[in-house]
């Protein structure tokens, strides 16, 4: 018995024509698929405050510096009936969310 290799050769050939074949009749008879998305009201309200607090500076340095100098010099008299309002506002809101 006689092997050769041009026999190899036209085995491979032959069968990378079949799936080619295959592979192009699978597209044919493919269905397109398609996905949907849908954002809710409140994770488009999200993304809104999330990129506006994106924009907003960390650290408001005129701010800061404004109340470093009043401290250093003994002018600076927080209001504390604000301050604890300002509290209890931001405690009524964590139990919100």
């Amino acid at each position: 018995m006689k092997v050769n290799g041009t026999g190899v050769t036209d085995i491979l050939r032959a069968y990378a024509g079949q799936l080619k074949s295959k592979k192009a009749d699978a597209g044919r008879n493919a269905a397109p698929v398609s996905d949907s998305l849908e954002i809710s009201p409140a994770a488009k309200k999200m993304r809104f405050y999330l990129s506006a607090l994106a924009e907003l500076p960390e650290v408001r340095k005129d701010l800061v510096e404004s109340l470093r100098r009043r401290v250093n010099e003994g002018s600076y008299k927080p209001d504390a009936g604000r301050i604890a309002a300002g509290i209890l506002e931001e405690k009524a809101l964590d139990k919100k969310i």
